[in-house]
């Protein structure tokens, strides 16, 4: 037996330290393994039953040291005497040469003895390719340059797993090539040298010996486009991959942030979220295509992002990368997808993930001076907590990455958890929440506390264990960011008390709570002096100022006629003073708190005017944006006389 029992047992316990495997499932593999006639290793029932995936065994077999192995397994199960593996051992000192190779070079063991050992020790299966009939419509799923020179042939395609028997199972790289260019989880298996190049002749009408040619940077150029039962003609696929190449290329270029796809009775409808509101734009030739073949488009996507083409009942993520010029340089663009179905088809929308558009640093966010002067104050504090809050789409993802460049030096650590990673950055330490193995904020905090960093970014505090694990992080010697969804900076204590974080500890370790909104700018190209309705005049100002002059964009050409072009970045910043602590310590009501801090904080009425009588935003744009409490207390400055003097309007 290659493996002892106890070993196998210990395996199963490592996947369910991991949080990858429930206790219950590990028995009934373990009971099915003793069933079974042959040996079969547990690592293989667990993938057959769909318990882990290839990669996460992979992981915690290497991780933990305990892949069983080649040479053992091969005395273990009598195909090698142990003095003929010394002898071997001795010769790779020697030679160089991977073991199993060199074993079946000195005669000592066959080569089909050599891959089952091999598959045991990888959990892939061994696989006697001449006893199974060959399908050779599967040679149009990868390219015969390609498989010749990785030795390799695809054996199966099932649903949208496609299995392939390669001649060197340890090369990962090329389960992610074949997953990325064909879209298909891809599986491996192994078989003998020998077979696979007889089945390669079946499947290819040629031999395997040819020289192979040039290999090309990029493997998308070894593998056909595939679009399943998706239909359509190969130049209605290559139209469809220039016209979503046309699309994604638009949106660069306007500075879109997502790209809506939606099919709706009889038409594709494709818009653009430009300043946080979807538009449409002209497409040209391409808008003929999408409207004639929208399954195709949907399907390139697919294929694009690795996902399953043949599934339209439900939701999907995926991924892919694209390249663009910018000043006589090639770029590269994070590009993230996210299809639901729905009743007239599958809607799909992409984020982009522009890097160069993301602030460098926190002057460079646009915040008003005063908040932009004490959030760099907070941000260089050895430990505390700092909260960043707002709706989705208010910037709180841009800010925190602002705020975690400004902070880095290279003498220090920082690690992030992300739900899920926007943009990737090389002097961070980042990680991806999956609630779906356990890796949860929680569950990564408690992991960031023993890896001795200075700064810890959380995504979100969604839930109470995350807030007192996050808060204890913050009191124990670390700067913590995280965001929080409420109205505004005061509304995060009670938010907190909801989730029943010790008061004295909420107190001790919170810096300060940043409410922030995203209003759009007013297009400097087409900007015209204009007069806001009655009714709209009436929610800001107790009486119509007659000498202030307010102003709208009337629409042109830079702006895609919305008379807005960009985002400006208006907030509050609550800093809690010594009066404000002893109040949320001793469980102070939010009225009597909101009442302390307004010492202590730097209201958005005083940023929003100021944007107001610059002409950058207007009337419209506030009232849409800004939460309605903020809306009122604007209403009162105003009253009271107290928001900053009226300063002239930029030049026209």
């Amino acid at each position: 037996m290659p493996m002892d029992a106890g070993s196998e047992s210990r395996v199963g316990e490592l996947l369910v330290k991991e949080g990858l495997l429930a206790g219950g499932d590990l028995d009934a593999a373990l009971k099915e393994q003793r069933s079974r006639k042959g040996y079969v290793p547990l690592g293989r029932i667990l993938i057959e039953r769909g318990l882990v995936t290839q990669k996460q065994l992979t992981l915690v077999l290497e991780r933990n040291d305990k892949r069983p192995r080649l040479g053992e397994l091969l005395v273990r199960n009598g195909s090698l005497t142990q003095e003929r593996l010394d002898e071997a051992l001795k010769q790779q000192r020697i030679r160089h040469r991977p073991l199993g190779e060199l074993l079946v070079t000195l005669g000592f063991i066959t080569d089909e003895e050599m891959r089952q050992a091999l598959g045991i020790q990888l959990n892939i299966p061994y696989l006697d390719l001449d006893r199974i009939d060959i399908d050779r419509g599967l040679a149009r799923l990868i390219n015969r340059n390609y498989a010749r020179r990785h030795l390799l042939v695809p054996v199966s395609f099932v649903g949208a797993v496609l299995t392939v028997s390669i001649n060197d199972p340890t090369n990962r790289g090329i389960v992610d090539d074949l997953s990325r260019s064909t879209g298909f989880m891809v599986n491996l298996v192994t078989s003998s040298q020998d077979s696979i190049k007889r089945a390669f002749q079946k499947m290819y009408g040629d031999t395997i010996d040819t020289a192979p040619p040039v290999e090309a940077a990029d493997p998308s150029d070894h593998v056909d486009d595939v679009d399943g039962d998706q239909g359509g003609s190969p130049t209605q696929r290559r139209r469809a991959g220039a016209a979503v190449r046309h699309i994604v290329a638009l949106a660069i270029e306007r500075g879109s942030s997502d790209i809506h796809i939606e099919q709706l009775a009889g038409r594709l409808q494709i818009r653009f979220r430009l300043d946080g509101m979807l538009q449409e734009l002209p497409l040209g030739p391409v808008q003929q295509m999408c409207e004639e073949h929208p399954l195709e488009i949907v399907s390139r996507i697919k294929i694009l992002g690795k996902l399953d083409i043949a599934e339209r009942r439900r939701p999907q993520d995926g991924a892919f990368r694209t390249r663009v010029e910018r000043n006589g340089q090639m770029q590269k663009v994070d590009v993230r997808i996210s299809i639901v179905p729905g009743y007239y088809g599958e809607s799909v929308v992409l984020r982009i993930l522009d890097k160069i558009r993301v602030p460098k640093s926190i002057e460079e966010v646009g915040f008003s001076p005063a908040v932009t002067a004490k959030l760099l104050q907070l941000v260089r504090r050895p430990a505390g907590m700092l909260l960043i809050t707002g709706p989705t789409g208010s910037g709180k993802s841009t800010t925190m990455y602002a705020a975690l460049q400004s902070v880095y030096r290279p003498e220090i650590r920082i690690l992030t958890a992300e739900d899920p990673i926007e943009y990737v950055y090389e002097q961070f330490s980042q990680s991806e929440v999956n609630e779906r193995i356990g890796n949860t904020f929680a569950r990564y905090l408690r992991a960031f506390l023993r890896h001795d960093p200075e700064v810890i970014m959380i995504g979100e505090i969604r839930d109470q264990e995350t807030a007192e694990m996050a808060f204890r992080a913050a009191q124990t010697g670390h700067l913590l960011l995280s965001t929080l969804h409420t109205n505004d900076a005061l509304s995060t204590v009670t938010r907190l008390r909801d989730m029943n974080v010790d008061a004295n500890l909420l107190a001790s370790s919170l810096l300060g709570v940043l409410s922030q909104r995203l209003v759009r700018a007013v297009c400097s190209d087409c900007r015209e002096p204009y007069r806001p309705s009655p009714e709209l005049m009436q929610e800001f100002f107790p009486s119509p100022p007659d000498d202030m002059p307010f102003y709208r964009g009337a629409g042109c050409d830079k702006c895609s006629q919305s008379g807005y072009r960009g985002r400006l970045a208006v907030a509050e910043l609550w800093t809690p003073d010594q009066e404000d602590v002893i109040l949320v310590s001793k469980g102070a009501p939010p009225e009597e708190i909101r009442a302390s801090a307004q010492r202590s904080t730097v209201s958005m009425v005083q940023d929003v005017w100021a944007r107001l009588v610059a002409g950058r935003t207007n009337l419209e744009e506030l009232i849409r944006t800004l939460p309605y409490s903020t809306v009122f207390q604007f209403r009162q400055a105003v009253a009271a006389g107290t928001v900053m003097p009226r300063r002239r309007p930029w030049p026209s």
